[in-house]
């Protein structure tokens, strides 16, 4: 019986084997080596078994599969560097060869979709022969690579138009945005939605009467739709960024665009062993671009080192009274949505939070002033929380001390709130904070590159007299915030292209 530490499976009488992916110590799966090697122990397992009749494909976790491990990617960037392109092919390639050899298995495979499966995680399903997957509208489905200045790497560029169509494929692809279940079997993503305790039966019935025991493209009649593009343009895509309001000054900074049009466009017309070798040199080339790099770091690895510092606080604070004379209803709303309970001030105890807009404060509970462009200088000691608002990348929160501070709570409170709001932390300790000043910096530069010099430069000399500021996360709560485009990675990223 086959056995692996990242699999349990179980195979039954009518030849199914059910394999639920089920990485130990993770709270969800992710593509690693490690789980590389266990895909590939699966594979020889199905191929050569002679008792297995068909293969189902599941998590036994609450979720499908995200995506790639955190120490993978940082490999990938690393290693980009330094690698030449063929070692990087085969480096960075690995995966998609795996997924071929899932997709050429002369046994009917079906991937039962129990939960959210994006980038490697949709990848995997989209190599499996059969899909079906569970009616839950938090179960989406989609290939997010572009929003980290990537493209997926392993047949995302290739099966998806293949399978879809080239309209919603390129969408997904090029917006990041994913499909609820009901939307991918209207489109052709999946070939059942059903009720989660129908999952498993839905997937073993499909296995023994498949609707397909090989994807459609490996038919001799099989003919993959044409792109048209504006030839003699400056971009011949942009007719269709134009389509989907991809704005020329996005496109232009992000290569990931074009990378994967240019998968799709060249990739289309190949047989699929080439066109997954082709993506591939495109992937590496793109993989070596300094913006990549940049936005794999900063909105990936860091923004992860950041959140982990934040999901680390350790505070029984569960309520929260803000006082001060400000609108705070805003901020209210995101405090309620984040499962906080909001008191008046008369109802503060000792293990409550007090948010200060401005003005006195109540001399009892865990006090933290909310900073913004506006307020007051804090006093010595005093703990101050500083949020971005809401962007298309997140949020970033600086949580700031006039130097040390007088209650230790006050931090880790402020830290709470970050993490139950999402926001990526930034730890300063200076006589100011960092966050309002940059932001005043940015808005009042006439000129966008202006801005980003200027801002940069505030952050360097910052870091350079504060005791915990960390560069790393000054440029996650910058491109989170908004303040410096995601292309640029950050300010410190920045200057380091300027040098």
């Amino acid at each position: 019986m086959f056995t692996d530490p990242n699999f349990k499976a179980e195979l039954k009488s009518d030849g199914v084997m059910v394999a639920a992916i089920d990485m130990p110590g993770r709270s969800m799966n992710v593509f690693s080596a490690d789980m590389m090697d266990s895909l590939e122990n699966l594979i020889d397992e199905v191929e050569q078994n002679p008792d297995i009749r068909a293969l189902v494909i599941t998590s036994a976790k609450s979720t499908f599969l995200a995506g790639a491990d955190l120490s993978m990617i940082k490999e990938f960037t690393e290693r980009a560097a330094i690698d030449t392109d063929d070692e990087l092919h085969d480096l960075c390639g690995r995966l998609g060869r795996l997924f071929l050899r899932l997709e050429q298995v002369e046994k009917p495979t079906v991937a039962a979709l129990n939960g959210l499966a994006l980038g490697g995680g949709l990848e995997l399903a989209l190599a499996c022969h059969q899909r079906v997957a569970v009616d839950d509208d938090r179960a989406v489905l989609g290939l997010p690579e572009v929003k980290l200045g990537l493209l997926p790497g392993a047949g995302g560029t290739q099966r998806l138009p293949r399978l879809v169509g080239n309209e919603d494929a390129i969408k997904m692809l090029l917006t990041g945005q994913p499909v609820h279940p009901q939307k991918a079997y209207r489109i052709g993503l999946v070939d059942r939605v059903v009720p989660s305790d129908e999952l498993i039966p839905e997937a073993r019935k499909l296995a023994l009467a498949p609707v397909r025991t090989m994807a459609n493209w490996y038919s001799d009649v099989f003919r993959a739709e044409k792109i048209h593009v504006d030839n003699g343009s400056q971009n011949p895509y942009h007719t269709i960024y134009e389509n989907l309001d991809i704005q020329p000054d996005t496109y232009s900074h992000y290569p990931a665009y074009d990378a994967i049009m240019a998968c799709v466009t060249k990739g289309l017309p190949m047989p699929m062993v080439e066109a997954i070798s082709w993506e591939m040199c495109v992937f590496v080339q793109l993989i070596k671009d300094r913006v990549a790099a940049n936005m794999v770091r900063t909105l990936f690895l860091d923004r992860q080192r950041a959140q982990k510092l934040a999901a680390g606080a350790e505070s029984p604070m569960k309520r929260i009274a803000i006082t001060g004379n400000s609108d705070a209803s805003r901020l209210i709303r995101q405090l309620e949505k984040a499962r906080f309970e909001i008191i008046t001030v008369d109802e503060l105890c000792n293990e409550d939070l007090q948010l200060v807009t401005d003005g006195e404060t109540a001399n009892r509970g865990i006090q933290v002033r909310l900073i913004s462009a506006s307020s007051t200088p804090l006093v010595e000691g005093e703990v101050g929380l500083w949020l971005s608002p809401k962007t298309a990348d997140g949020q970033s929160a600086e949580i700031f001390c006039n130097g040390t501070p007088k209650d230790n709570r006050a931090f880790n409170a402020a830290l709470k709130v970050a993490s139950r709001l999402g926001a990526a932390p930034l730890l300063t300790q200076h006589t100011h904070p960092l966050m309002p000043t940059l932001a005043e910096a940015v808005q009042s530069a006439v000129q966008v590159d202006d801005s980003l010099k200027r801002a940069a430069q505030i952050a360097s000399d910052y870091v350079e007299t504060s005791t915990v500021a960390d560069p790393d996360f000054v440029d996650v709560a910058c491109v989170l915030a908004g303040l410096f485009p995601a292309w640029s990675g950050g300010p410190f990223k920045y200057l380091a292209q300027k040098q």
